[in-house]
């Protein structure tokens, strides 16, 4: 040993390193279970997309994070598609139902961040009223554009 702390065994080294993150604060990711319920897929996928670079995840988690949205949009207009083809109101439920599922998805790809942000930086967190209002709104419009687009090319 050469006694300089760089030195030291990797069993010392901290397990749990701050990161750099943006200067915004980011959202309570259970928060974002509303947005879900109210704004469907869109809107969820965005705001936990922009939550976990508040939170300084890395890319990895955010490409997850759009890979889940874009997932859960193809299940729910193949579901739509498939049981719901005459009467698209019907699939507003299971839409919903959908979105939830996705926003567990989403929480748990933001949960490391989330914990490493409330250990280093004592959890204080920005309300999400407005942005998720926001996101609910634009987040219906584009499923029903989406679903409009969708439609008249079958």
């Amino acid at each position: 040993m050469t006694g300089r702390e760089d030195d030291l065994d990797e069993l010392l080294q901290p397990t749990v390193k701050p990161v750099v993150r943006s200067g915004y604060k980011p959202w309570r990711v259970h928060s974002q279970f509303w947005v879900a319920f109210f704004g469907g897929i869109f809107a969820v996928t965005g705001i936990a997309y922009i939550n976990a670079g508040h939170l300084g995840a890395g890319t990895r988690t955010r490409r997850l994070i759009l890979l889940c949205g874009a997932a859960a949009l193809a299940i729910f207009l193949a579901m739509a598609v498939w049981a719901f083809d005459e009467n698209v109101r019907q699939a507003r439920i299971p839409g919903r139902i959908l979105s939830v599922v996705l926003f567990l998805a989403l929480a748990r790809l933001q949960r490391e961040a989330d914990n490493r942000y409330q250990i280093f930086e004592a959890g204080e967190y920005a309300s999400l009223w407005g942005a998720g209002i926001v996101a609910s709104i634009a987040g219906n419009l584009l499923l029903a554009l989406v679903w409009a687009l969708f439609t008249f090319s079958l």
